[in-house]
């Protein structure tokens, strides 16, 4: 019987299969006459087309009857469940799901979810506190000494709003003791405060509003992504705006930057310093935030398939305690050869470079590699119009975009010696040691 598990996270929702397959889009939602369009299509129409977006649909999942008439959405529900419909059928419509989701979720919006996935064919098998489910590898990596109690602080941000969870591990016993709901802080929010950022640096530089049209904005906004990104590792970073008069260049700062979202992560600072003897672990949606603030650089980091991998490894057991189906919070004594990494033994290095025709690609950046005529084009940074977005950190392979329509075969581990092939073409993971 095929198995899935969905992540939901409306930043990005991503179900991965047992067969390796990962799918990936944002809780956006277009409505047109056509039909209700999600994920990343309609966020490239979010600032073109704001009177028909929908963005808050999983924050806000209820049967409430939305404003105006809409022809394909009579409330949030119906806009989830096309979103639902559309990465089952990427993946393959699996028979099984394990749903992965934020402590935010009430228990009417898992009923109605159930109800969703009940529509489309697909059964509920278990149901894991995403927070849990990210934090399953740790239960080794962070074992108690001596039999005392320790903690990591999880962080997850949304589209809207920031959930941090307390993690506490004793006596091989995992199980979320807290949550708290940071309101004013979600991708969003970031987002929003780097584009103002932006229009006030072009204007005071070159005395021009670039969000004073809708293409202005959505240009903009398209960026962002890619922008935070590579600004992670620099202190600063060139920007070309276009404009009536041609490419417009302003270079932005770290330093502002953080100033800009020091307001922000007051709350968030105020919580770690708290549980100051906790571990700090960001999800890897909450990337957004170590990349754009270096107060964060002490957060362990987790890859975007964490969460995911851990309720598929431990998928069986997850099962056997959903007989009477509930959100997991807990885990004890999980089975040794579930699919733990042994203690006993250092985790492997991961691979530092990719090597194409004689030249090695340095991974801890995103590299996206494109098809190309008769070769494949490889460049640092993310495009999602690539086949492959990767980049390797030391939890492993970071799988940041994938083309389902490309043919593409991945290594199980991220270690040296692992094999890419995308088509005909074959790329090889090395480690580069003092170079």
């Amino acid at each position: 019987m095929s198995t899935a598990v969905l992540e939901l996270n409306d930043q990005a929702l991503l179900i991965k299969t047992q067969d390796g397959e990962v799918f990936c889009e944002p809780g956006y939602a277009l409505h047109t006459e056509q039909g209700i369009i999600t994920g990343l299509a309609a966020q490239q129409q979010a600032w073109l087309q704001p009177q028909n977006i929908y963005r808050d649909y999983w924050r806000q999942l209820n049967q409430a009857q939305l404003p105006g008439d809409q022809h394909w959405a009579r409330h949030h529900a119906d806009i989830a469940f096309a979103q639902l419909q559309n990465l089952l059928t990427k993946a393959g419509s699996p028979e099984q799901l394990i749903l992965s989701v934020p402590s935010t979720f009430d228990d009417q919006q898992l009923s109605l979810l159930l109800g969703l996935t009940g529509a489309l064919k697909t059964s509920i098998v278990a149901i894991v506190d995403s927070s849990l489910a990210d934090c399953l590898y740790l239960e080794d990596s962070i074992k108690e000494i001596n039999g005392a109690e320790k903690q990591t602080l999880y962080v997850d941000l949304q589209m809207h709003q920031m959930v941090v969870s307390q993690v506490s591990f004793e006596r091989s016993n995992l199980r979320i003791k807290a949550h708290q709901v940071i309101p004013d802080i979600g991708a969003s929010h970031v987002y929003n405060a780097l584009a103002s950022y932006i229009r006030d640096l072009t204007i005071k530089n070159h005395r021009y509003d670039p969000l004073h049209t809708s293409e202005g904005e959505q240009a903009i906004y398209d960026q962002l992504p890619g922008l935070s990104r590579r600004i992670g590792g620099l202190s600063e970073c060139d920007l070309s705006i276009a404009s009536p008069r041609g490419d417009l260049q302003i270079l932005l700062r770290k330093k502002d930057i953080e100033l800009l979202l020091a307001s922000r992560l007051e709350s968030l600072n105020r919580l770690i310093k708290k549980t100051a003897a906790a571990d700090i672990t960001f999800s890897h949606n909450t990337k957004l935030i170590s990349a754009l603030h270096s107060g964060f650089s002490a957060a362990r980091e987790l890859n975007e398939t964490q969460g995911v991998d851990n309720c598929l490894n431990y998928h069986q057991s997850l099962i056997e305690k959903s007989d009477n189906l509930h959100r997991i919070t807990s885990i004890q004594e999980l089975p040794v050869n579930s699919g733990r990494r042994s203690t006993d033994t250092a985790p492997p290095t991961p691979a530092t470079h990719l090597l194409y025709q004689g030249r090695a690609w340095l991974l801890s950046e995103p590299l996206s590699i494109a098809m190309d005529g008769k070769r494949l084009n490889i460049t640092p940074l993310v495009d999602k119009s690539a086949a492959l977005v990767i980049s390797i950190n030391k939890q492993g392979l970071n799988i940041i975009h994938r083309d389902s329509t490309s043919s593409i075969e991945l290594p199980e581990t991220a270690q040296p010696g692992g094999k890419i092939f995308i088509g005909d073409y074959q790329l090889l993971l090395i480690e580069v040691c003092n170079g």
